[in-house]
C-alpha cells in the first residue's frame, strides 16, 4: 500500500503538520508521497527532503523565530482580541496598525516583499530541485489569471514552495511566464486529489480548521462579504476531503493563525490528533492490503489461465 499525506494550509495552525510527521515516522508508517499547501509545502518538502521528523521540527522552529519572519506577523498580532481593557497607549497602537494593514491592503499588493518569504525557504532545504526529493512531492498554487492549480513536481523547489505559501494580499504572486501564482489555499486548501496522482492508494488529510461558527456580529460590509467567502470556501473544502480516507484535524482552533512563536503547542497539537487517528489509519491499511492480496490471486489465476 501506498501512503499518501495531504497537508493542507492554515498560517501558524499548519505547524501541527510536524507533529503529525513525528508520530506517523514513529509508528513506521512513513507516507510515500506527499501533497501540500501553503504550510503545508513548507512542512511536506521538508520532510520529503530529510526524511526525519525530529530534524523537520528543529529546522521549522529555527523558520518560525527567524526575525525577518516573524516581523511580517506582529502587525497581524496585534489584531489578537483579549478579555483584559487595554491602555491609552496599547489601544492606540493596535488602532495604528489596523489603519495601516487596511491601507496597505488598499493601495499594494502584498504586505510584504517577496524577499520575506524566500530567503528563510532558501535556507531550509539541501536540494534546489523538487525531483532530487528522495519522497515524490506536489506543492499546489493557483493561477490568479486562469482560477486553474499549478500542481509542482518538477523544477526550482523554493519557488515552487513559495508560489504555494504567498498569502494573498500579504506577499506579492509569483510571476511565473504567464501565470500569476499565489497560495492554494483558497479552492485547494487540502490537495487530496493530487496526493492520488502521485500515485498514493490510501490518502490521509491533514485538515487545519479555519471556519469558526460563533461569531455572531458582523457589522461592516466588508465582513459580511469575508465571512460569504469564509462560507464558500469550507463548503468546498467539504466537498474535496470527501475523496480522502481518512481525515485528521489537529485541534488547534484556539491559536491565531499568524501566531507562529506557539511552535510546540500546536506541533503537539498535531501528535495528539495523528495518534487519536491511529487505530483507523492501522484498520484502513490492513483492511486495504487484504483486498489487493485477494485481488492480485485472483489476477495470477486469470492470468495462469
Amino acid at each position: 500500500m501506498r501512503l499518501g499525506l495531504a497537508l493542507g494550509s492554515g498560517g501558524a495552525r499548519g505547524l501541527a503538520h510536524v507533529g503529525v510527521l513525528s508520530v506517523l515516522e514513529r509508528e513506521g508508517l512513513e507516507p510515500a508521497c506527499i501533497t501540500g499547501t501553503s504550510m503545508g509545502a513548507i512542512a511536506g518538502a521538508l520532510y520529503a527532503d530529510r526524511r526525519d521528523a525530529e530534524e523537520v521540527a528543529a529546522l521549522v522552529r529555527s523558520y518560525t523565530v527567524d526575525p525577518r519572519f516573524q516581523s511580517i506577523w506582529e502587525p497581524f498580532l496585534e489584531e489578537i482580541e483579549t478579555t483584559e481593557p487595554g491602555g491609552f497607549f496599547q489601544d492606540l497602537r493596535r488602532a495604528i496598525h489596523r489603519r495601516i494593514l487596511t491601507f496597505r491592503a488598499f493601495t499594494s499588493p502584498s504586505q510584504t516583499g517577496s524577499d520575506h518569504l524566500l530567503e528563510p525557504l532558501g535556507r531550509l532545504y539541501t536540494v534546489r530541485r523538487i525531483e532530487e526529493l528522495k519522497l515524490p512531492f506536489a506543492a499546489i498554487a493557483v493561477d490568479l489569471r486562469s482560477g486553474e492549480p499549478r500542481v509542482f513536481t518538477r523544477g526550482d523547489l523554493v519557488e515552487a514552495v513559495y508560489a504555494s505559501s504567498a498569502i494573498p494580499g500579504i506577499f506579492p504572486p509569483l510571476a511565473a511566464g504567464s501565470d500569476l501564482l499565489i497560495d492554494g489555499g483558497g479552492p485547494y486548501r487540502v490537495p487530496v486529489g493530487f496526493c492520488r496522482d502521485l500515485g498514493a492508494d490510501l490518502v490521509v488529510a491533514v485538515d487545519i480548521p479555519s471556519f469558526a461558527s460563533e461569531r455572531e456580529e458582523y457589522e461592516r460590509g466588508v465582513d459580511i462579504m469575508m465571512r460569504m467567502y469564509e462560507i464558500a470556501m469550507d463548503r468546498l473544502n467539504g466537498l474535496v476531503l470527501r475523496d480522502a480516507d481518512l481525515v485528521v484535524r489537529p485541534a488547534v482552533e484556539r491559536f491565531h493563525w499568524a501566531h507562529f512563536r506557539e511552535f510546540d503547542a500546536i506541533r503537539e497539537a498535531g501528535e495528539a490528533a495523528m495518534r487519536d487517528a491511529l487505530p483507523e489509519l492501522r484498520r484502513l491499511l490492513r483492511e486495504r492490503t487484504r483486498v489487493g492480496a485477494r485481488l492480485r490471486r485472483t489476477i495470477g489465476r486469470l492470468v495462469g489461465r
